[in-house]
């Protein structure tokens, strides 16, 4: 972490040297702005503020702890009708946020990944119901086919 902000600081140093604007700043809280520093500040409690973006090829977000993520997503799966209710009402998936509130709040990357999670767990508790009872379907048509062909065979005896 000291090489990056020791490279941080001496390409803002470099690049200030050349330009009146400054386009980072390193501020005695602590906080990085990177872009027209005359125009963005790091707002809340958020120690770096990038103006226009981040490329890069990785992204680690860290855990506090297990409770952090879906995995009690199985044991609270909800009834297909919950979720029908909430499209139709809310025109989103059940417990997650609105388009609105993203517009007005954004969200945590680690939070939208847990419920991304849970959404795709919930998927495959209702798949592998689905299929059992498939299964269970198949396996009555089977035997009813082989009722009737006995029937008819049957029929055709007499």
């Amino acid at each position: 972490m000291r090489n990056i902000l020791t490279f941080i600081l001496f390409v803002g140093a470099f690049l200030n040297s050349i330009s009146a604007q400054e386009i980072l700043l390193l501020k005695s809280s602590g906080k990085v702005v990177i872009g027209d520093t005359s125009q963005i500040m790091t707002p809340g409690d958020y120690n770096l503020y990038v103006q226009n973006g981040i490329l890069t090829e990785r992204v680690k977000v860290a855990l506090k702890s297990s409770a952090d993520w879906a995995d009690h997503a199985f044991e609270e799966t909800p009834k297909l009708r919950q979720v029908e209710e909430s499209i139709q009402n809310h025109k989103h998936l059940f417990e997650m946020p609105s388009a609105e509130t993203l517009v007005k709040n954004g969200y945590e990357l680690k939070e939208m990944d847990a419920r991304l999670l849970k959404q795709i767990e919930w998927l495959w508790q209702h798949v592998l119901i689905l299929s059992k009872q498939n299964e269970e379907m198949a396996i009555k048509i089977e035997d009813l086919q082989k009722e009737l062909k006995n029937k008819s065979s049957e029929d055709i005896q007499k």
